[in-house]
């Protein structure tokens, strides 16, 4: 997989308990599926590696598909291609000045709530 197409998810696997050490294995049997942790009342958090949103969804089915998965909930999602279009779009134009300013210590940060109102009040200072 190239480290420019390359997405990675975080499953929370709910299962009966007595069908987590069966599971766990069977999880570890689907390529691109690794369990990092498992729980005595049916709870495992699974990993997913892929080089797609699509192949992600095609693994998730699978693991949704094993007998005794109750469900398999995504919580994470990261995407080296999804990541890399928005860093395309960033206008530095955007960016707020005192983001920019490498000498600005961020102890001399003042933060009053809402940046997008206040900055002009925050450069000011």
């Amino acid at each position: 997989m190239s480290s420019d197409n390359f997405s990675v998810s975080s499953v929370v696997v709910m299962c009966m308990a007595s069908d987590v050490d069966r599971l766990c294995e069977e999880l570890n049997n689907i390529e691109s599926v690794e369990w990092h942790y498992k729980d005595d009342n049916g709870k495992i958090v699974i990993t997913m590696e892929s080089s797609s949103i699509d192949e992600e969804i095609k693994i998730l089915k699978q693991v949704e598909s094993l007998k005794g998965v109750i469900s398999a909930q995504m919580m994470y999602s990261y995407s080296e291609q999804e990541l890399q279009k928005m860093r395309e779009n960033i206008d530095i134009g955007e960016i707020p000045e005192i983001l920019q300013n490498d000498k600005l210590k961020a102890e001399d940060i003042v933060y009053y709530g809402d940046v997008s109102n206040n900055i002009d009040n925050i450069l000011k200072k």
